[in-house]
């Protein structure tokens, strides 16, 4: 059965330097893939390959069964795949409610949609990708005031409130207390009831906790997958990457 998401050896040059080389992945739906790798190993490149934000110098993106290679950004996006960058891009002065009604309305025509948000079942909609977010009792609360945690799940919500069947995260739990950092894993955990995961990561505890899959990169090419336990146990893995974080 094919994956979701295939990769087929795509690179991708910047003027005379090859940062992807020759880089194949699949993923299959329905599995949380940690994506991990020393600095500069090209994991932001791909995920900005895969959505569009670049196009790569050769090879193939293939999503749902469909090319979406030469595709814009937009249509990607709209295809069911979303996105949440490192740094959160919420809307500060506006309460979370608003936060999620305006990553709603994105969808399609926002005029139209926000003219939806008066119809039955938006309500709902709200409620429930809140509670899975873990914002339930925040929804009427000013975003400015959120922590930083809190700020990281908000923009969650927010594409999740687009209905991905893929949901990529470039390291979500960067700069969360101990706490929070717990918590996400029990969201990740749950968000992979409804959508397909891929997550950028260094934090090897965090990738324990979540991960179905572990993909390792170095130097823009594959160089591992398999389960985390197949991972730790990988020579080349441990002295290109976990080596280096141990000695860390």
């Amino acid at each position: 059965m094919p994956g979701l998401l295939e990769i087929h050896n795509l690179s991708k040059s910047f003027d005379a330097t090859k940062v992807i080389n020759d880089f194949s992945m699949e993923v299959v739906e329905g599995t949380l893939c940690c994506l991990v790798g020393p600095n500069g190993a090209g994991k932001t490149t791909t995920m900005d390959l895969v959505t569009g934000r670049i196009k790569p110098t050769s090879g193939k993106v293939i999503f749902a069964g469909e090319d979406i290679t030469a595709k814009h950004e937009h249509v990607i996006a709209r295809a069911g795949i979303g996105r949440k960058f490192q740094v959160p891009a919420v809307l500060r002065d506006l309460t979370v409610r608003q936060n999620l009604e305006v990553a709603y309305s994105r969808q399609t025509n926002p005029f139209w949609n926000l003219f939806k948000f008066r119809k039955a079942g938006l309500k709902e909609k709200l409620d429930e990708i809140a509670t899975l977010g873990g914002l339930s009792g925040r929804l009427n609360e000013r975003a400015g005031i959120l922590s930083h945690g809190e700020t990281q799940w908000l923009e969650i919500s927010m594409v999740l409130m687009q209905e991905p069947r893929l949901l990529l995260m470039d390291e979500p739990i960067a700069g969360m207390t101990e706490g929070e950092i717990e918590k996400t894993a029990r969201i990740f955990k749950d968000l992979r009831k409804t959508a397909t995961l891929i997550v950028v990561e260094h934090d090897m505890g965090f990738v324990r906790e979540i991960a179905d899959v572990v993909t390792v990169m170095h130097m823009g090419s594959l160089l591992a997958t398999g389960t985390i336990s197949e991972i730790e146990a990988d020579a080349r893995v441990r002295d290109v990457y976990l080596g280096e974080k141990e000695a860390a």
